[in-house]
């Protein structure tokens, strides 16, 4: 039979030595929780019955579901709709004033412009084919050298008429463009290569054309010129006694080569309006 070793003893007894003997706060600490956590769990009980936790527990639940629906639609919404900005710059220029010729708008005219462009060559065709919307406007010089102004009182089948000898009409160039309504379809040949010239090239072309479409069409206007022009001469006529409603009963307007046979008075009756 083997004898203990002596070692083994010291080494058994040095590890108890070591160990820190058991504390009672230690095992006070723990029935305290323990207690806290009955006395909660009881509380809560009491207070709560199971369907009330259950729809507790489902309540975030539900408005976590919400939120994620308003975040795909937010979402969504982003990845789907464009945010357009714009940006502009304007450097004033020269002013000047109108004191050469003093103009006085009288008529405007709304032009529906439509043309094409067409450039031949051996390695195809292209075109350019424009629409769009200009607006211009007609006056007659009110200073300078051009303002031929000539008023005379005549009497014809017992009315008594003031003629007034306007100057000629003239167009207010260039002539308004509505880009909103600008259109241009360029078609360039198999072989070709030029869209870009051919969109350049109809883009200059428009104001040039339109200011000789105005001009064209000026006898267009002239009827709803007579009307703005007897209407500025009335304004001074009633206040001057040479030329008052009691001397004068209808206004006749009359552009250079028209003879006063060839047109209605502009303002028939003089008393109305």
């Amino acid at each position: 039979m083997a004898l203990p070793n002596p070692d083994d003893e010291e080494i058994l007894e040095i590890i108890d030595q070591r160990r820190p003997p058991p504390s009672p706060v230690k095992y006070v600490a723990l029935s305290v929780v323990a207690v806290v956590l009955v006395v909660t769990g009881y509380l809560f009980l009491r207070h709560f019955t199971p369907a009330e936790i259950m729809n507790a527990a489902t309540s975030p639940l539900e408005k976590s579901a919400a939120l994620t629906g308003r975040f795909l639609t937010h979402v969504g919404n982003f990845l789907t709709t464009s945010h357009v900005s714009s940006s502009s710059e304007l450097e004033i220029g020269r002013v000047t004033a109108t004191d050469k010729l003093g103009p006085l708008i009288v008529a405007k005219q709304d032009l529906a412009l439509k043309f094409t462009n067409v450039d031949e060559h051996i390695f195809g065709t292209s075109t350019a084919e424009v629409r769009v919307l200009g607006r211009a406007f007609y006056y007659v010089p009110l200073l300078g050298p051009q303002a031929t102004w000539k008023i005379e009182a005549m009497e014809k089948d017992g009315v008594r008429v003031c003629v007034v000898h306007a100057p000629a009409l003239r167009v207010l160039t260039p002539v308004n463009v509505d880009t909103r309504s600008l259109e241009i379809r360029t078609n360039t040949g198999t072989l070709r290569t030029n869209r870009q010239e051919m969109t350049d090239a109809a883009l200059g072309d428009i104001t040039p054309r339109l200011n000789r479409e105005a001009l064209v069409h000026e006898v267009a206007v002239r009827s709803a010129a007579r009307k703005t022009i007897a209407a500025f001469v009335k304004n001074w006529l009633t206040v001057d006694a040479n030329w008052g409603p009691a001397r004068i009963n209808a206004i006749q307007v009359l552009f250079p080569g028209e003879a006063a046979v060839d047109t209605d008075f502009a303002i028939p009756g003089f008393y109305d309006r």
